[in-house]
């Protein structure tokens, strides 16, 4: 750990907690920028190796987060009246040189060029696994009667491999669009139909935030599911033996002789006109994996409301403690530390929990403190604590989460992901013009953020949720806050440079954690809890259950 770490970690345990104030406004929550850097600084250090969920890393990352909790007040609310709820993983990674792809048609034969033409994925249920099946391709293997759309008519998916766009078609609404785009989604339609394999392609706008050679370089990750008492993992839709990643290259060939090229595939999902069918010959897709479990765990504490009949619901705020550990060597770097990713959003849940703890007189309902494992692999350790809770399941009210706020500039704006569902947005609203700031409409739909975050396991067990991120405005004059984001997320994201030499802007992640801190308050302390809105997406999907 360098000098420079050593004094941040001094000035967290020593200094006083500011308590600010804007104009006529209440009293802002207190929440330090220099605090907030010591936990980045010491979250995001090479000590931790980049926090991999089930790492020796993440433990010590663990254990620092439940030591901060309970410096400040907090009580353990894990398993057993501990800090720490135990989440049982299986792990499979795939072993990428021995995947093969190859097609037959009309007595030629085909081989793909591993790693150029596709990357194979793991699978769960067994170290090998071949498939040999007639090709579908399904547009973005969606159906959704609601929108009159249905990628599956006229097609029979039964014993065969299905070929799908990821993503869904831009003319969606951005809420059918997140859902529908969901990898789980997908695989559950395929399952529901019986498809024994998928081929997957990116879209050109996937494939611009995440370029051939970013996946090929991420491929040596292994995926991860949590799993029941009996050892099952939840979510692995092993009916569907083979999973394979093709690059536009490996696309084309699979395309040759088909009704349509991959390129005019595209423009129909451009156009949202569904247009299955079956693609020429066959297909043989073998896939090994390296198969194992391990454990890793959720922090969780609580502060107590101060009410006698509200203090038994609970308002929780998450943020994910996991990133993606050692992985390939960039510029000779191994380690993935994400400091932004989300180093920095366990420092604003760290620091709000502060806040609340130093209060003269608690909010009226009880607050959670979760700091979620392998969220990196498919938001597991959400899933497994909205599934699974350490309080009753029917009395949390809202989830509240903070992940990978890309705080590189002065902050003017800010946007609240899940605020059109809810009675939240309402607060989120009061809570952002209340530090002076504005709230805008998500700036990129196309990523689907709502349902690639923590927030969302909570909205599938019908919790209301929001999960408050960066805008796109700058208050720096000649600052372009939305060109420094896609600058991130083009060089830094999930690679080795997202580290504490990135020029961090500590005060604009206070702003955003004292934003936070304001909606926790106003939803613990309303007589009421919040609401789905009428008619609300998700509200109707997964509340009425």
């Amino acid at each position: 750990m360098s000098m420079r770490s050593t004094r941040a970690l001094f000035v967290l345990l020593a200094s006083a907690l500011p308590i600010l104030a804007i104009g006529g406004e209440a009293p802002a929550p207190g929440i330090d920028p220099v605090r907030l850097q010591a936990h980045v600084e010491f979250l995001a250090s090479d000590l931790l190796e980049g926090r991999a969920a089930g790492s020796r890393g993440y433990d010590i990352a663990a254990r620092y987060v439940a030591s901060q909790l309970q410096q400040l007040g907090a009580k353990p609310a894990g398993d057993e009246g501990t800090w720490y709820q135990t989440v049982p993983l299986l792990e499979a990674a795939p072993v990428i040189p021995a995947g093969k792809v190859k097609l037959e048609r009309g007595g030629k034969t085909v081989e793909m060029v591993n790693s150029e033409d596709f990357l194979p994925r793991a699978f769960f249920a067994a170290p090998a696994s071949t498939v040999t099946a007639p090709l579908v391709y399904v547009g973005h293997a969606i159906h959704a009667p609601e929108l009159g759309y249905d990628d599956f008519a006229g097609v029979d998916l039964k014993g065969r491999i299905a070929v799908s766009l990821s993503g869904a078609p831009p003319k969606f609404p951005n809420t059918s669009r997140a859902h529908y785009s969901h990898t789980s989604t997908k695989l559950q339609a395929l399952v529901e139909r019986g498809a024994v394999g998928w081929l997957f392609i990116y879209t050109p706008v996937d494939e611009k935030s995440v370029p051939w050679d970013r996946s090929l370089l991420h491929s040596w990750m292994p995926s991860m599911r949590w799993t029941d008492g009996n050892g099952v993992p939840f979510e692995a839709f092993e009916q569907v033996k083979v999973r394979v990643h093709l690059s536009r290259a490996g696309a084309q060939k699979l395309f040759a002789g088909a009704p349509l090229t991959v390129e005019q595939a595209f423009a129909n999902s451009d156009a949202g006109r569904a247009k299955s069918f079956a693609l020429p010959g066959t297909a043989t897709v073998e896939v090994k994996s390296t198969i194992g479990r391990t454990t890793s765990t959720n922090v969780v504490g609580s502060i107590e409301g101060s009410d006698p009949k509200l203090r038994h619901e609970y308002v929780v705020f998450t943020a994910h403690l996991d990133h993606v550990g050692r992985g390939a060597p960039v510029k000779g770097d191994a380690i993935y530390n994400g400091a932004m990713d989300n180093a920095t959003g366990i420092a604003i849940m760290l620091e709000m929990a502060r806040y609340f703890a130093s209060l003269e007189r608690r909010p009226r309902r009880s607050l959670v403190f979760l700091a979620v494992t392998a969220e990196e692999k498919g938001l597991l350790g959400a899933d497994y604590y909205a599934r699974q809770p350490t309080v009753p399941r029917s009395a949390i009210v809202a989830n509240i989460n903070v992940d990978m706020p890309v705080a590189l500039t002065e902050l003017a704006d800010l946007v609240a992901f899940g605020a059109e569902h809810s009675s939240l947005g309402a607060i989120a609203e009061r809570a952002t013009r209340a530090e002076g700031m504005t709230l805008i409409p998500d700036p990129m739909p196309e990523e689907v953020v709502f349902v690639r975050s923590d927030q969302y396991a909570f909205v599938k067990q019908g919790i209301p949720a929001l999960y408050m991120d960066v805008g796109s405005k700058s208050r720096t004059p000649g600052v372009d806050g939305q060109k420094v984001m896609l600058g991130f997320l083009r060089e830094h994201y999930h690679m080795p440079s997202d580290d504490t030499t990135q020029p961090i802007n500590y005060p604009s992640l206070a702003a955003l954690g004292r934003v936070n801190a304001r909606i926790g308050l106003e939803v613990a302390d309303a007589d009421a809890r919040p609401h789905w809105n009428k008619g609300d997406f998700f509200g109707e999907r997964f509340a009425k259950k």
